[in-house]
């Protein structure tokens, strides 16, 4: 009779092969009668001796970890894999288990420790920099993580790994500038991976580099028709840039494919109406109004493309639709004034029907729904005529002040807005809304004074609102001036809002005007990690922490990163100018 189990020992013993122990110490473990006390110097198996090199029991108490590991039971698989280490210092597989059932058990700083001494030992051992990265990583030690990543990419330049580890960390922590960076060198690696450049457009458009990112998008086309969504960022790209033929036509394509998505219909109508293509615009939008997922924007768009082809009554509609009731009134009145004489006008219909906080949010909607995706020259000219010919017969109306101020400050034009909130104010409104934006006017036009009155203002009406916590307490960091009162307001915002990106950058500006440098680094820090994207003027503020800090090199990257997301920073650049000239 055959007996398959005592064969393969016979076999073994009568060859001499060394693992003969370890095999038969595998049979019994499968045999659910394994333990580490099996190991020994020697065991004797009918009546013969077969000697265990020190190789051998390493070996088997590798196995042995891995089958207790299948069983669940990881505290006695950590004790095997430790065993193995001692035996064999140069243990690369061990280590990296016994790292994997410390991360299960959730002893990351256990994990970690065996990490750092593995690499004392394997110093040039890629894997384990990827898993001390990825440590790092967990923990929160960006900086250590990131090193990590390089060093793997040092070490094993075509280990693909490291690159994807690098990068998913960069993108996590809205590094982008050095994610862009990494793709490049994959990108020279393979110069036809469609992925890889459809993954660097993505990037690109993130940090508004759209030039780039078109061309990205172009390649990936090239490369790689059948990828749709890159018909979409490609004209999202052209829209940004005002090419909006290409726009258009790009969304076609795209919409060809995915007819009922709502981002690409509505960025096609606006391309159609700045083409002056009217009725294709209005088409459009009624193919996304007749699906589920319209939004009073969109209604409000269509308001404003049906007001252009002079169907006010249908405009007024669906104005009303969108929420937008005093636009819907001021469509109305104008509408009006062709008809009905000016003596029978009422002298101020909106002043007791809308508050400002109506006026606020409609505004807001107005901004997002028209200015943004229309264009902003004709638009804007359209809506200050119609404001302008009720001027002509209704007494001042704060509402319709109100709105044209906001309308000016989207536009830019602090002068005329400060002018138009100034009357609000002299004709008795008292209202936080005209104190937040007269701050912002006046700081834009580099008004202290007017600044902090109308952010106190704004502070005695809501004491708690986090955002203008922040706006004074910036503004003071701004200026170097009642610091400690700064860092009083940031506590504040923070308290309710403790992950706040801004707040938290506002703060560690705070910190680093009082000479705090590790702490203004931490908040900068944790701020960039929150942001949507990387962000010009934190990076900026980094560099100068480094600086502060009296590391120069680092300080100079934060920088160069910083001139990369927005060129037009003449003081970055000159930073960058004087302390390279420093290095050299």
């Amino acid at each position: 009779m055959n007996y398959p189990r005592w064969n393969t020992i016979k076999q073994m013993l009568l060859h001499g092969y060394k693992s003969a122990i370890v095999t038969a110490a595998t049979l019994l473990m499968l045999a659910g009668c394994a333990t580490l006390s099996f190991i020994t110097g020697a065991d004797t198996y009918w009546g013969r001796t077969a000697p265990v090199t020190k190789q051998a029991r390493a070996y088997a108490l590798h196995i042995a970890g891995m089958m207790y590991e299948r069983r669940g039971e990881m505290e006695r698989a950590a004790e095997a894999w430790t065993a193995v280490i001692n035996l064999d210092e140069m243990a690369l597989a061990p280590r990296l288990r016994l790292i994997r059932a410390h991360l299960r058990n959730g002893d990351h700083e256990k994990a970690l420790s065996i990490c750092r001494d593995a690499l004392k030992r394997l110093p040039d051992t890629a894997e384990l920099w990827i898993v001390y990265g990825e440590l790092n990583h967990r923990l929160g030690n960006i900086e250590e993580a990131i090193a990590a990543f390089m060093k793997t990419i040092e070490i094993s330049p075509d280990n693909l790994t490291g690159y994807g580890a690098l990068i998913e960390l960069q993108e996590s922590t809205n590094d982008l500038v050095a994610a862009i960076d990494i793709y490049e060198k994959l990108i020279e690696r393979s110069p036809n991976s469609a992925a890889l450049y459809y993954q660097l457009g993505i990037n690109l458009a993130r940090i508004k580099d759209v030039e780039y990112a078109r061309d990205t998008f172009q390649r990936v086309l090239e490369l790689e028709p059948r990828i749709t969504q890159a018909h979409f960022f490609l004209a999202l790209t052209l829209f940004e840039l005002g090419d909006f033929e290409r726009c258009a036509e790009e969304m076609h394509l795209y919409l060809s494919e995915r007819p009922g998505d709502v981002a690409a219909l509505e960025y096609r109508a606006a391309a159609l109406a700045r083409l002056g293509h009217l009725e294709k615009a209005r088409y459009t939008l009624e193919l996304l109004m007749a699906g589920n997922e319209a939004a009073p924007k969109h209604y409000l768009q269509y308001a404003w493309i049906l007001l252009e082809l002079e169907q006010t009554e249908r405009a007024q509609q669906f104005a009303l639709e969108a929420g937008a009731y005093l636009f819907a009134d001021i469509i109305f009145a104008c509408d009006l004034l062709r008809t009905v004489p000016l003596a029978e006008q009422p002298s101020t219909p909106w002043d007791d029907r809308f508050s400002l906080d109506d006026v606020e949010a409609e505004s807001d909607l107005f901004i997002a729904a028209v200015l943004n995706m229309f264009d902003e020259k004709a638009t804007s000219q359209k809506i200050f005529a119609m404001l302008d010919s009720l001027n002509d017969f209704v007494a001042f109306s704060p509402p319709l002040a109100f709105f044209r101020a906001r309308l000016l400050l989207f536009l830019e034009q602090y002068a005329e807005a400060i002018d138009t909130l100034l009357t609000i104010h002299s004709n008795g409104v008292v209202s936080k809304h005209t104190h937040y934006h007269s701050a912002v006017a006046y700081e834009k036009s580099g008004d202290f004074q007017n600044t902090e009155k109308h952010l106190v203002a704004y502070l005695e009406i809501n004491p708690d609102d986090p955002d203008v916590l922040n706006f004074l307490g910036y503004f003071y960091a701004e200026h170097n001036v009642h610091l400690d009162k700064a860092e009083e307001l940031l506590n504040r915002a923070l308290k309710q809002d403790p992950e706040n990106p801004y707040y938290l950058d506002s703060l560690g500006w705070i910190y680093y005007k009082q000479g705090k440098a590790q702490e203004a680094e931490e908040l900068i820090r944790r701020a960039l990690y929150g942001m949507d994207s990387d962000d010009a003027e934190l990076r900026d503020h980094l560099g100068d922490v480094y600086l502060l800090q009296g590391d120069t090199e680092r300080a100079l990257r934060e920088w160069q990163r910083a001139l990369r997301l927005d060129p037009s920073l003449d003081a970055v650049q000159k930073k960058i100018e004087k302390h390279q000239r420093s290095q050299d």
